[in-house]
């Protein structure tokens, strides 16, 4: 009953909320409207999933904030601590920035244990979650790129996973991943050109260009809530799930990618609280028919029972696996991602009766622009430009936007340390 009286509580809000807003909608007036939130509630936010992988364990503590707020309050000074139930051992915290709080010493999460979150706050608010056990550990049969359409009928490739589980006791999956691509600059060049002086005569010179300026990499990292769940198969096995797709014109299947992709296993109650996050975060207006209201997850405030706490205690078996791909062994043919490299051409401008004092000046200000990057005429097969403002070079050449002669503009030119060619 003390549950549905909260949640009747913030749904009334949100009727106040959705009320303000449809005033606003059809409002005629044209003064500045300054948007102050009534009946705040400063709600604890907890953000942490213990694996079995040995590392040092990660909690974030936040704290809700307003919408006049520039973003959310870091919860600073806490006490945090995991307890191992079969063998007491207490796994103690340390903040080692705002809100951020890591195991003091790395541990793994057990099969057949269960685990339990302890947080206390300076204000001397205490917090406690419900014990929780490492689900079973799968891994990944199968992660590899496919080429296919998506809903809206963009051709480009598709990350694929395939799972299973004989025992049938995994059934509920959330996944995360990092890609990396590499970016190959289309007229980058052993040589740059450089101004030497520009005041009187136009005198400038070659310098060799790093080499790491010509492949450069990226990488992103997965930002929404992928999950799903074998309940309504007959065996605990997933096929050929669509974890992430990539139009052919996308910069990051241009030349390279790779991907390295987590599989959590995860308990029923877990996946519930992320389907409801994830439900939540996809609604696309107020007016959507779907209004999850609270999200309730496993953690309460021993302090205050009728305190609302934001988050879930997650203890979850992983796995992973990087795969490695050149875009032309899966979408070779289809459109590519345009770098749109323009090539200026130094030409005296005649028609306005630009001199060659002028000109020079001019290609000056072009050759030492940050923006620009040289290119030689044999990349380009442009014809050999004019005489003008050459004397101090054999055979002058061009100019494209960084982006086509510096991998830079992109990446970085690090080589990571997993990369394979």
């Amino acid at each position: 009953m003390k549950f549905a009286n909260k949640l009747i509580r913030y749904k009334e809000k949100g009727k106040i909320l959705f009320l303000i807003f449809i005033c606003l909608l059809f409002s005629q007036c044209v003064e500045e409207f300054d948007f102050e939130t009534e009946d705040f509630e400063s709600i604890l936010v907890v953000n942490t999933t213990v694996t079995n992988e040995v590392k040092r364990q990660q909690v974030l503590l936040s704290r809700t904030f307003k919408f006049e707020d520039n973003g959310p309050l870091l919860e600073t000074g806490a006490t945090v601590k995991i307890i191992e139930e079969n063998t007491a051992i207490e796994y103690l915290f340390e903040e080692v920035s705002s809100g951020t709080y890591l195991s003091i010493q790395e541990f793994a999460a057990m099969p057949d244990n269960k685990y339990q979150l302890v947080i206390s706050t300076t204000d001397g608010r205490s917090y406690i979650s419900e014990k929780v056990m490492l689900p079973n550990e799968i891994s990944m049969d199968r992660v590899y790129p496919e080429r296919m359409s998506n809903t809206r009928g963009v051709e480009g490739v598709g990350i694929l996973i395939d799972t299973f589980d004989p025992t049938g006791t995994s059934k509920y999956y959330r996944y995360k991943f990092e890609e990396t691509y590499r970016i190959t600059a289309p007229f980058w060049t052993s040589q740059d050109v450089v101004i030497i002086s520009g005041e009187e005569d136009c005198i400038y010179d070659f310098v060799e260009r790093p080499m790491d300026r010509r492949a450069c990499y990226a990488n992103n990292f997965s930002n929404t809530i992928i999950i799903t769940n074998t309940t309504a198969f007959n065996e605990d096995r997933l096929t050929g799930f669509l974890l992430n797709f990539l139009p052919s014109d996308d910069i990051r299947v241009v030349d390279r990618y790779s991907i390295l992709v987590k599989q959590f296993v995860q308990s029923k109650e877990a996946n519930g609280f992320y389907q409801i996050l994830k439900d939540f975060s996809e609604s696309e207006s107020l007016f959507s028919q779907v209004q999850p209201g609270f999200i309730e997850g496993n953690i309460i405030s021993e302090s205050n029972k009728d305190e609302i706490v934001l988050g879930f205690f997650d203890v979850s078996s992983v796995s992973e696996r990087r795969i490695f791909f050149n875009s032309n062994d899966v979408i070779d043919g289809l459109p590519k991602f345009d770098f749109d490299c323009e090539i200026i051409v130094p030409v005296l401008d005649a028609e306005n009766e630009e001199t060659p004092e002028e000109f020079e000046q001019r290609w000056i200000r072009i050759a030492g622009d940050r923006s620009n990057k040289f290119v030689s005429k044999e990349l380009t097969g442009e014809p050999e430009p004019p005489d003008e403002c050459k004397s101090s070079i054999d055979g002058f050449t061009f100019v494209t936007p960084r982006a086509c002669g510096d991998c830079t503009a992109f990446g970085r030119s690090e080589v990571p340390d997993f990369w394979e060619n």
